[in-house]
């Protein structure tokens, strides 16, 4: 031990103590193996990213088709105007599989990675069934969508998707190299059947674009689905996150499920033109348009997952169309 005295008017002691270990900060379990889990997880775990484009035929609102009429027309004709408009969106994916001949195969959320031919806007509510009354379509121009790797950026693209789980499995377009550091999982998927209420669960993903790991507690639910819901702050890119337990014997983590959505409702407001922003006076009395917008209203810390014992049912129902891309499927217990 060192000790420091400082002498003046009045005596200062200060004492320093030497440290008696190495000196490094712990993670909330007190295990270097999970610190080193979610370290190489982290190789599995990757950013990916969408670009689509869409092209707007609008129709005149005095005299809106109907949706039979539209089947096979050319909206060329049609439409009252046009408009190109491009949407980017961030997901989070896991690498479950290394491909055959150097592709790699991604599991994620469906949202994430799949985007619609075609884009029907009906004018009022639809009608189940009904011959309803369109007031524009938007199809589908382009869409480019890619993988972050430690060696830049992959193209990938989609294989198979199932819309009611929310799930997806995606692969890298070309071959990738060693250099990409594209790892498959290594940790061991868990036992959905021990899964219970307040236990602690790790979470990883890219939030906003952001690599983080973020810890909580896991309930669970009724619905068949998303068994699995967790009190964690879900924002834009979390989806396809990965969710690991950690075992009680010490044995470090096991993965238990894929972050889908989070709870919400959808809220109108009214808002002034869009040209206010560039002309904002506080105190003058606003005096143009104004219109009705709605967005999003996300219930924080309250996120769901689908639960590793539907991501094995997807897989398997999947074997053909996943064997047939190259995807060699892991044996999930």
């Amino acid at each position: 031990m060192l000790f420091l005295a400082v002498l003046g008017c009045a005596t200062t002691e200060v004492e320093i103590r030497e440290r008696a270990d190495a000196g490094y900060y712990q993670n909330h379990v007190r295990s270097d193996l999970v610190r080193t889990q979610i370290d190489e997880t982290f190789e599995s775990v990757r950013r990916i990213q969408s670009t689509v484009t869409y092209r707007t035929y609008q129709f005149d609102l005095d005299n809106l088709p109907r949706q039979s009429y539209l089947r096979g027309a050319n909206f060329e004709f049609i439409a009252v105007d046009r408009k190109v408009d491009t949407h980017s969106t961030a997901g989070t994916a896991l690498v479950l599989s290394a491909a055959q001949r150097g592709r790699v195969g991604l599991l994620t959320a469906a949202h994430a990675a799949t985007f619609p031919d075609t884009i029907w806007h009906y004018s009022g509510v639809r009608v189940e069934g009904a011959d309803n009354f369109v007031e524009a379509v938007s199809i589908r121009d382009n869409l480019n969508q890619f993988i972050f790797t430690d060696d830049g950026i992959e193209l990938i693209e989609l294989v198979v998707a199932d819309e009611r789980r929310d799930l997806a499995m995606l692969r890298t377009i070309s071959p990738v190299g060693p250099s990409a550091n594209l790892i498959p999982l290594r940790v061991p998927a868990g036992d959905i059947s021990q899964i219970r209420t307040a236990d602690m669960i790790y979470a990883m993903g890219y939030p906003r674009g952001v690599q983080m790991v973020t810890q909580g507690l896991v309930n669970l639910t009724q619905h068949p689905i998303r068994t699995l819901m967790m009190d964690i702050n879900l924002n834009r890119g979390f989806s396809g996150g990965v969710v690991f337990a950690i075992r009680s014997d010490g044995s470090g983590l096991e993965w238990i499920g894929i972050i889908t959505s989070t709870l919400g409702e959808r809220e109108h407001y009214l808002t002034p033109d869009s040209v206010f922003d560039n002309d904002f006076v506080p105190d003058l009395e606003y005096t143009g348009r104004i219109f009705v917008r709605s967005t999003m209203r996300i219930y924080y810390g309250m996120t769901n997952a689908v639960d590793v014992g539907n991501v094995r049912t997807f897989l398997y129902e999947n074997w053909n169309t996943l064997r047939d891309a190259g995807i060699r499927v892991p044996l999930l217990p």
